[in-house]
């Protein structure tokens, strides 16, 4: 059920831009976005880009799925990458101790 804007009586041709505009809105699902959404407009269940590209809800869910496995993949290789070059970079301490130092009285120092 569509609602009319007060300023259009049942019967009568549309009075103004904005009435029709509502009601291509909430009886078709028709708008135009705004902001960086500019030139992309919402058609019933469709997106439409601004050359005319058309793309409904399931083929947006299965871009989306898609774009997250691939950043999953991307970021698990990146970090089985950086492993093994870490570990090859970590540094190591050296401590030099005089043996005579390390053992008291034949007794390892502790």
């Amino acid at each position: 059920m569509t609602t009319r804007p007060p300023c259009w009586s049942e019967g009568q041709k549309c009075p103004n831009d904005c009435a029709a505009a509502l009601l291509q809105q909430q009886a078709h699902n028709h708008f135009n976005l705004t902001g960086p959404w500019s030139g992309w407009r919402l058609r019933g269940r469709d997106l439409v880009g601004p050359g005319g590209e058309r793309v409904s809800p399931e083929r947006l869910r299965g871009l989306l799925w898609r774009e997250a496995g691939t950043d999953r993949a991307s970021s698990a290789r990146n970090r089985r990458e950086a492993t093994p070059a870490a570990r090859g970079r970590q540094p190591v301490k050296v401590v030099v101790i005089e043996l005579a130092d390390f053992r008291v009285g034949g007794v390892t120092a502790g």
